[in-house]
């Protein structure tokens, strides 16, 4: 049987064993069955898919065959060159070209198993300002996958979260509507992944790494409270995401001082088990204390929502706690953590700042998940969002003394259409570039007659501020692995059979978020990688 669910007993044995059911942990385990090999997924939920089914599931691969189709100028060198300008020497030059050699390469493969990409036209990287970068872009998405065809996923995949969490404010498809973004990607990897036999286990929990003299050959799991043993003949490949929930690892390794575990919007099951495994066995760790970061809103109900769209849209602002502006708006999500985390350190409160807005935006744009034209009251009522009837007396109820000039001011730019204290919308500069893709989405921003797509006046009471707080996407810290994805200990030697990718595996982007999919792309090309390393030698089994 394909799918089992965990309270099927029995444990077969397996060529190679893969803890995790993202992007990442099923790329592997279809790369490994492709070749013959008897494979196992681990999922700790009772769905698939992880933080990757959740996503918008933009994938960065330089010079992938969809950008080349669509004319772009793009080319590893060129992708080398940029990525020495973001990344730079904070990761292993020969991780960074791994990477670049590996992603389009599974992106064409995948293809030849009806896993569909399309180009995302016009979608640029995030610092198109640095050499080597593509105003343009490089990224590309699953083709929505139809409602009709959920018949054919043989596994459950984790559901979507609610419109507006993270993504533009279009009209919600609804229940019979195509699947897009993760959870197309996720759906489709499962098909294939049956096609060519893999074995996936759910609400079946990794606990440890088994060892043999010296070698990693499987692993320990606990399915429905009952303890099983796996074998993994030929490796193990730990791709079961970071450790964003686990708030005790997160104060141990200093992860952004002023955000917390309930901000992030990786998923429950994210709390570190393969990493603190990995690091049993000696494994070496990096980046421990840093995040993908994105600023968020705690909505009503308590989860929290990744304010990407609401920022480049024209007619908010964010402020401190004084009600100053203290960042361009249109800063892409990572930056705009890091120099959250930045102004704390240097004794200037921004976690939370306020995003402030008039009644024109709200109706327009939404926020947070709240959807174009709807009531705010109940947000309002619930403490989410606070409202008053003039700027002052939003400055007051905020506590923010210094709000009212800084909307006067604000006002003032948006009628010259030139910001002159931050810059946002400024023709030639990189936040420009990527303002003016993203309003070509649709939904982002209603017509206006100002003299700068970018600014808009905040003027049409009512009025309202809501909370900007320290999100992330997942952690960026784990286990340290070399260019074959093999898991490293302190001394720089492979851990015999242990494997790693996705935010298991220390990120080889360093520091940096070069474009939209920086995060899923490289856990799917070290998941390729890692699985090829494994099974070279090894003879195919049918």
């Amino acid at each position: 049987m394909f799918y089992q669910d965990c309270r099927m007993s029995g444990a077969p044995q397996y060529d190679v064993v893969v803890v995790g059911s993202g992007a990442g942990g099923l790329v592997g385990a279809l790369t490994a069955a492709d070749r013959g090999l008897r494979v196992l997924v681990l999922e700790k939920a009772d769905t698939f898919g992880g933080t990757t089914a959740l996503s918008g599931a933009g994938l960065w691969a330089p010079a992938n065959l969809h950008v080349l189709a669509a004319g772009q100028p793009d080319s590893l060198e060129l992708a080398r060159e940029y990525m020495r300008h973001t990344v730079g020497d904070r990761t292993p030059a020969a991780m960074q070209d791994t990477f670049l050699k590996a992603a389009a390469g599974v992106i064409a493969w995948l293809e030849t198993k009806n896993v569909r990409f399309s180009y995302m036209t016009g979608y640029p990287d995030y610092r198109p300002d640095l050499p080597g970068a593509l105003l343009t872009g490089r990224a590309i998405t699953p083709k929505v996958f139809p409602h009709a065809r959920l018949a054919e996923v043989p596994a459950p995949v984790r559901p979507k979260l609610a419109m507006g969490h993270g993504g533009p404010p279009i009209t919600d498809p609804g229940p019979e509507g195509p699947e897009w973004g993760g959870q197309s990607l996720i759906a489709q990897l499962l098909i294939a992944c049956r096609a060519a036999g893999v074995d996936l286990w759910a609400s079946t929990a990794f606990t440890d790494l088994l060892v043999e003299d010296g070698r990693v050959v499987g692993v320990r799991a606990d399915r429905g409270g009952a303890e099983v043993t796996v074998s993994a003949a030929v490796g193990v490949l730990l791709a079961a995401g970071g450790f964003e929930r686990n708030e005790a690892m997160r104060k141990e390794h200093s992860v952004g001082p002023a955000a917390r575990a309930d901000w992030t919007l990786g998923v429950p099951e994210n709390t570190g088990d393969a990493i603190r495994a990995g690091v049993a066995l000696g494994a070496a760790t990096d980046l421990m204390e840093d995040c993908w970061w994105a600023p968020g809103f705690v909505r009503p109900d308590g989860d929290v929502s990744f304010l990407l769209w609401e920022r480049v849209a024209p007619g908010g602002i964010v402020v401190d706690r004084e009600g100053r502006r203290w960042i361009n708006e249109g800063t892409d999500y990572n930056t705009f953590g890091h120099r959250m985390l930045e102004a704390e350190a240097t004794g200037r409160p921004v976690i939370p700042s306020w995003w402030v807005m008039d009644q024109h935006f709200v109706d327009t744009n939404g926020f947070g998940g709240l959807r174009p034209g709807a009531d705010p009251s109940p947000w309002v009522e619930a403490g989410a969002l606070v409202r008053a009837d003039t700027v002052e007396e939003l400055a007051a109820a905020i506590g923010a003394p210094e709000l009212a000039a800084t909307v006067e001011r604000w006002n003032g730019f948006a009628a010259t259409g030139v910001d002159d204290e931050l810059g946002r919308g400024v023709e030639g500069s990189h936040e420009r570039q990527l303002l003016s893709v993203f309003q070509r989405y649709p939904g982002i921003s209603g017509p206006h007659d100002h003299p700068n797509p970018s600014l808009a006046p905040i003027s049409t009471g009512p009025f309202y501020a809501g909370p900007v707080v320290l999100a992330d996407l997942g952690t960026k810290g784990g286990l340290v692995c070399d260019e074959q994805a093999r898991v490293v200990d302190t001394s720089g030697r492979p851990l015999p059979g242990l494997y790693a990718c996705g935010n298991t595996m220390a990120s080889m982007m360093g520091h940096a978020y070069p474009g939209p999919g920086a995060c899923i792309t490289p856990a799917m090309a070290f998941a390729s990688v890692a699985v090829s390393h494994m099974t070279a030698g090894h003879g195919v089994r049918r």
